[in-house]
């Protein structure tokens, strides 16, 4: 009778060390260089007076450049940067507008709520390339602002991700209108890290 209930004390300590190894492995998992194929759809929009009129909305597409620095066992921190390409377009009676392309860039902090989730959060700047043209006439201009985002991201394999994101941008007042410009973007993503 001892030797069966020492040998059910000795086994029931082995999830809780399998559930251990599986956290330390699962940090890992997070941690390291990283780039990342990004697929969203946005819409960027001016507001004012309690309004909101939207530019257009469309596909983008780009990359993002990050390092997640593990800080403890489930933390990670690190820098990003991200580009994508846009498809909005506004145009009436000849004259459009166009959003060409987003860069932001900052800080990423994630927490894995498991060995193959986590959950993350990034703040820093975004620049939004506007162009406006007139038939043959254009000119272009950036707006500088804050961004934001939150996002899911589940591991597929050792060194694969997948994840899903939100993201919001202010740039500020529209060119003297009194309108805000914004960006508002859902996105998926797939990465490798290193």
């Amino acid at each position: 009778m001892k030797k069966f209930l020492v040998a059910a004390a000795a086994l029931s300590c082995v999830p809780g060390v399998a559930f251990a190894q599986d956290e330390d492995q699962g940090a890992n998992l997070f941690d390291g260089v990283r780039i990342e194929a990004r697929l969203g759809y946005e819409t960027p929009t001016v507001s004012g007076d309690g309004d909101v009129y939207k530019i257009g909305s469309a596909v983008s597409y780009g990359a993002e450049l990050g390092y997640d620095l593990a800080v403890s066992n489930k933390v990670t921190v690190g820098p990003f940067v991200n580009y994508e390409f846009s498809g909005v377009e506004l145009c009436e009676a000849g004259d459009c507008l166009n959003v060409q392309g987003n860069l932001a860039a900052g800080a990423r902090v994630g927490v894995a709520l498991s060995p193959t989730a986590a959950i993350y959060g990034k703040l820093g700047y975004a620049s939004l390339t506007i162009e406006a043209s007139s038939g043959a006439a254009s000119a272009s201009d950036n707006k500088g602002g804050v961004y934001g985002a939150l996002g899911v991201e589940l591991s597929v394999s050792k060194n694969a991700y997948v994840n899903l994101e939100a993201a919001y941008a202010d740039f500020g007042d529209f060119y003297g209108t009194g309108f805000n410009l914004q960006r508002r973007q859902a996105s998926v993503g797939f990465g490798f890290r290193f």
